[in-house]
């Protein structure tokens, strides 16, 4: 089944928040939350999060990656549970650290709150997002015991960035890989969402597809279960292809030109998407990076014929 709203998805898991944006939520003996959203919807989050967990607290908060739209909130939620340990990657924490990465991660997330209103149903909290330090640092490789029955492994996954973490919980057979396996947008068209590098993001997500899960969570929009999520994975191998070979012809009738060919992608992917979706300036600066990673391969590709 594909799950486009906020609530249970199976027994112990949760989409929590709003649904475009959302907090994935696995209870047990010791609940555990991934990703945090934007800050924004930080008291959505956490009216969803105590609804399900009543008096009881995370224990861990597990970021994929240090974009605005996943980690908006996660000094708000640190701050409702000072206990929780905030965890992603060591690629993470070193942005973090970056003046200019924590006001763009600021300026994205004031942009996105000012057309939230419709989306959110609730209160709009229009506090300014703020840095935050992880607790626990991972590189990609370790398991974590949750309890005696459940354990996450942590699987480095680079390509949509170069921090990006999925995790895996096997004997939920539950998977968290958001954008690191694409994202369909709701029509069944799906993002390719590589940005630093497209090999990477395709070796990462054939990795990601041998699993096989029964629950796949995306970045954004949809949850997939059953056979669902194994359809979504062979269908964003099979669309990454395709949308190589449409930003290399878009760059070669544009001779190269960067602002020019993410205008092209921009009619195809993003115009005709009705709300909700990506506000249009975080979508450009993704695309013109992916359209500027491919212009780079293309470039190494040349390079390398000529030294043959």
């Amino acid at each position: 089944m594909k799950y486009i709203q906020t609530g249970k998805v199976v027994d112990g898991f949760y989409v929590v928040g709003n649904a475009p944006f959302p907090i994935y939520l696995m209870d047990g003996p010791v609940p555990v939350l991934f990703d945090a959203g934007l800050t924004g919807l930080c008291l959505n989050y956490a009216v969803d999060i105590r609804r399900v967990l009543g008096n009881r607290a995370p224990g861990y908060l597990f970021l994929t990656h240090s974009h605005f739209d996943h980690i908006g909130a996660a000094a708000y939620i640190k701050a409702l549970f000072p206990d929780m340990k905030v965890a992603g990657s060591e690629r993470t924490q070193e942005i973090l650290q970056r003046d200019n990465a924590i006001e763009l991660i600021r300026t994205l997330n004031q942009e996105a709150g000012q057309s939230l209103g419709p989306l959110s149903g609730e209160s709009i909290y229009h506090g300014p997002f703020e840095p935050f330090d992880l607790d626990l640092k991972l590189s990609g490789g370790e398991t974590i015991e949750l309890d005696s029955n459940c354990h996450l492994k942590v699987m480095n996954t680079p390509g949509h960035t170069w921090d990006f973490m999925s995790y895996w919980v096997p004997e939920k057979r539950i998977l968290i890989a958001s954008e690191a396996v694409g994202c369909d947008d709701g029509s069944g068209y799906i993002l390719t969402e590589f940005l630093v590098d497209y090999d990477a993001y395709v070796r990462s997500l054939r990795g990601l597809a041998q699993l096989d899960p029964d629950v796949l969570c995306q970045g954004h929009g949809l949850v997939f279960t059953g056979p669902d999520a194994h359809a979504h994975m062979h269908l964003s191998l099979e669309q990454a292809p395709r949308f190589l070979a449409m930003v290399e012809g878009f760059l070669e009738k544009e001779q190269g030109d960067i602002e020019r060919t993410v205008t092209r992608v921009k009619a195809v992917e993003w115009d005709p998407k009705p709300w909700p979706k990506q506000t249009e300036s975080a979508y450009v600066i993704n695309t013109q990076v992916r359209v500027g990673t491919i212009r780079k391969r293309i470039d190494l590709s040349r390079q390398e014929k000529c030294m043959k």
